[in-house]
């Protein structure tokens, strides 16, 4: 990968601080949209990466759940809950370590913003799926190694097809995510079909499909898979979230209350 840093290590512990002074654009992916400044580099459309400034000063990395993050489901029973690394349905091809159960934790804040978005969505006839909400740091960093394992190809049809695995890490997966700061939230909408069953909005691309495709305005979709995205973005920035551009399903809470803390208990 590509960096104009020097890489940083990190060790997970309980109460570990690390220090940081510079990123690479996996881990800038995820930083809170207020210290970001974000700056399009003119590059081939399967590898558009957002260019951002992470900020200096320490980090924890902790284990302890702390009693403000909670099962959005004690918050509004308007979502639907579908944890696609909690089962083998996803890019790994297996169950994601940290994910023992399908739950959706959220610190607090958000998940009363989740909850607002769900009962507007719901005024319109739609309904809320989340896909992916806090996420264990060991997560994060399963996926680093197993973006490293270039030999593990299986799932390179469904969610990578166009690029190639090593360049994942330009803005897909990162080493330090806002899902595990409890303030990120990866979700679709859902709609009645015609046998009256809640079936997915169709949105242009599937839910982590690693593609030009699933950047917020690509120009790849049509008007309708267009129209169906920025309704979603729409609800979601109007109770205080932040769209990520190269993920149409990714969002984050600017007013996020661990901004400095990535947390590493398990969802159970």
């Amino acid at each position: 990968m590509d960096q104009k840093c020097m890489k940083t290590q990190a060790v997970v512990g309980l109460s570990c601080v690390l220090l940081l002074s510079c990123a690479s654009p996996d881990q800038q992916k995820e930083q809170p949209k207020a210290q970001q400044k974000i700056q399009q580099k003119s590059q081939p459309a399967s590898a558009a990466v957002a260019q951002t400034v992470q900020p200096q000063g320490p980090f924890r990395i902790e284990a302890k759940k702390p009693t403000d993050i909670v099962n959005v489901l004690t918050v509004t029973s308007k979502v639907q809950v579908n944890m696609a690394y909690a089962g083998t349905r996803n890019f790994t091809g297996t169950v994601v370590p940290g994910y023992q159960v399908n739950s959706c934790y959220l610190e607090k804040k958000a998940a009363e913003a989740l909850a607002k978005v769900a009962q507007q969505a719901e005024r319109l006839g739609y309904q809320l799926e989340v896909l992916d909400c806090y996420r264990p740091q060991r997560a994060s960093s399963y996926f680093m190694n197993w973006v490293a394992n270039a030999v593990d190809q299986k799932t390179k049809a469904a969610y990578y097809p166009r690029i190639d695995k090593s360049e994942l890490k330009q803005g897909y997966i990162a080493a330090y995510s806002g899902h595990s700061r409890a303030s990120t939230v990866d979700l679709t909408l859902l709609q009645k079909n015609a046998a009256n069953q809640w079936s997915a909005v169709d949105m242009g691309g599937a839910y982590d499909l690693f593609d030009s495709v699933s950047h917020l305005n690509s120009a790849e979709i049509t008007a309708q898979q267009k129209a169906n995205r920025l309704l979603l973005k729409d609800l979601m920035q109007q109770q205080g979230f932040a769209p990520y551009e190269m993920e149409w399903w990714h969002f984050s809470l600017q007013d996020e209350t661990y901004p400095y803390t990535y947390f590493d208990f398990l969802v159970n």
